[in-house]
């Protein structure tokens, strides 16, 4: 159960669930924007590709001390990061006048980036639970209900998060709550 829960928890990392969500926003819309593509590839490299690459710096460098960075201080450089990483995202979205979905997930990986950053502070909320809560909102606001499986995902990664001890349950359903919460306020009254 243990290996189950690694694998699960590297599927639905942060950084390879949102490129996936990403690919449904971008690429299955009814309208195909001028710059999809570009739109796209600014999410994998802000996204993906250069936290990836930041994380392995941070590690080599003795930062962080393992890739998950399972050390509550330690998350703290990574996520500052995060906020420029995705800030930079927003603007090149808006610049390249991307759907107001894409341009309002990145929004809110900027600004629940933040939040977990002051989270993060004081508490290990889960970053695996509040950014697949997110997420799942997204998909739903962009008209894919499948609560089913929706929940199934959520209930999935929460169990493998407390499977690696990886947080305890109150993290695990903050960080769900919050996910919820804050994406679908963020986006539906300021991108919809």
């Amino acid at each position: 159960m243990y290996r189950l829960a690694t694998i699960i928890s590297y599927v639905f990392h942060p950084m390879f669930l949102s490129v996936g969500v990403f690919w449904i926003l971008i690429f299955t819309s009814d309208i195909m924007y001028p710059y999809a593509v570009w739109n796209y590839l600014t999410v994998v490299l802000l996204l993906s590709v250069i936290p990836i690459i930041t994380l392995g710096i941070l590690k080599k460098n003795n930062v962080v001390s393992d890739w998950v960075v399972s050390d509550k201080i330690e998350r703290l450089i990574p996520l500052r990061f995060g906020i420029l990483y995705a800030l930079i995202g927003f603007v090149i979205l808006t610049r390249l006048n991307a759907e107001p979905l894409v341009r309002g997930l990145m929004f809110c990986f900027v600004t629940n980036t933040g939040v977990l950053l002051l989270i993060t502070r004081y508490w290990k909320i889960s970053i695996h639970a509040m950014s697949t809560a997110g997420l799942m909102v997204v998909l739903w606001l962009y008209g894919i209900h499948m609560p089913g499986l929706m929940l199934l995902i959520l209930l999935v990664v929460s169990l493998a998060r407390l499977k690696l001890n990886a947080h305890s349950v109150a993290q695990v359903t903050a960080g769900n709550i919050l996910g919820l919460l804050l994406t679908y306020i963020q986006l539906r009254f300021f991108f919809m």
